[in-house]
């Protein structure tokens, strides 16, 4: 019997070592510790912000003109060229003159002559006054010398007049600068004929300009600028103009905002004006403009707080020591802070830190309070 009840003893023996006791099942039971993320927090607070509306353009000539001649003729000079700066009054062209010189000749004798009659028939109608008292000029008479007078008058204002118009038309055969410019454009050279209907050779379809001109000082930089910011955008206001091939931005105001809305861009053109007197800065070159509206109140939060794409941003806050993920509604404001639309209430606190791409909704988070000692003083900032 003894070595029947060893070997009985020695199999339970056996067995519970295999099983294990009481404390190793214990242990076995604990679930894994997760240990809470360490986080910061930015509050969401209200500040006053003034933010660039970005629009872009390009610069364009306050006036352009293509000049053509104010006569019927031959272009018998051009006096500029493509470049040449001029003043208003320049001369610019020169149409042939000499019919017109010759018209104003014979026009200045037929004045002179009719003038003559005209006074020549003043003289008879005085003296026929002076013999109507005495009896000896009939009414008949009386009338026909009046007559005469006056159609000798208006003879003379016809002539008058169409000698005002060859005089007239002998001046603008020189063709002169409108405004203060540049010559951009050079279509015609001398010795084609141009006229002043129907085109330049009296064709449909021909070019009556003989030159182009433009005032370029100042120029006018035309920008689009977003539809959602026309409540902001006012004459007046003050923006910097950044222009392709300049190293300093060129302070201006808004001249002229246009009231039309490009339905397809779904944007606003302003115009504002750039000064331009030494003539450096070229037409057509392309700008971007910075329009700065009023200061208005805002709730603003570090830009590093908020996450996702522009259409779908969120971030977390801290609920019962676990993340909590919101939606949010933001506008960029610039490198570092975004305006709250909608959603988040004023001191509200999100988590920032370097561990926030580890975070999702319900995830345990311990908030790390800034060691003020570490804080430096501005002025020890690394440049």
């Amino acid at each position: 019997m003894r070595p029947l009840a060893f070997l009985a003893s020695a199999a339970i023996a056996v067995g519970l070592s295999a099983c294990g006791g009481p404390a190793d099942s214990k242990e076995n039971a604990k679930a894994p510790v997760v240990e809470a993320i360490a986080m910061s927090v930015t509050k969401v607070a209200k500040a006053d912000v003034a933010v660039p509306i970005i629009a872009s353009g390009s610069l364009t000539p306050t006036r352009q003109t293509d000049i053509g001649p104010s006569v019927d003729g031959i272009i018998d000079q051009v006096v500029v060229n493509v470049g040449s700066r001029v003043k208003k009054g320049d001369i610019l062209f020169k149409t042939r003159d000499v019919d017109i010189r010759l018209m104003v000749q014979q026009l200045e004798k037929q004045v002179a002559l009719g003038r003559a009659q005209q006074s020549n028939a003043q003289s008879e109608l005085a003296r026929q006054n002076k013999l109507k008292g005495g009896g000896w000029v009939s009414a008949s008479r009386m009338d026909t010398t009046k007559t005469n007078a006056e159609i000798a008058r208006a003879q003379t204002g016809i002539w008058e007049a169409q000698l005002a118009q060859a005089q007239q038309q002998l001046k603008d055969t020189i063709v002169r600068a409108p405004y203060d410019g540049v010559i951009s454009r050079k279509d015609v050279y001398e010795g084609r004929f141009m006229a002043t209907r129907m085109g330049g050779m009296g064709m449909p379809g021909g070019s009556s300009g003989v030159v182009q001109i433009m005032a370029i000082d100042p120029l006018a930089a035309i920008a689009v600028a977003p539809a959602s910011y026309f409540t902001q955008i006012k004459v007046g206001m003050d923006a910097k103009i950044f222009i392709d091939g300049l190293d300093t931005p060129i302070a201006a105001k808004v001249a002229v905002v246009n009231f039309g809305v490009d339905y397809k861009s779904r944007s606003v053109e302003v115009r504002l004006e750039v000064p331009n007197k030494d003539y450096k800065i070229l037409p057509g070159l392309y700008c971007r403009v910075e329009l700065m509206p009023e200061a208005r109140p805002a709730l603003v939060v570090d830009r590093k707080a908020v996450l996702g794409p522009e259409s779908a941003r969120y971030a977390f806050t801290v609920e019962n020591g676990r993340a909590k993920k919101i939606a949010l509604s933001t506008r960029d404001l610039d490198g570092e802070r975004v305006e709250i639309l909608s959603n988040v209430p004023e001191g509200t606190e999100l988590l920032v830190g370097p561990n926030l791409s580890q975070l999702a909704h319900g995830v345990a988070v311990k908030v790390e309070k800034p060691d003020a000692s570490a804080a430096k003083p501005a002025t020890e900032a690394k440049l």
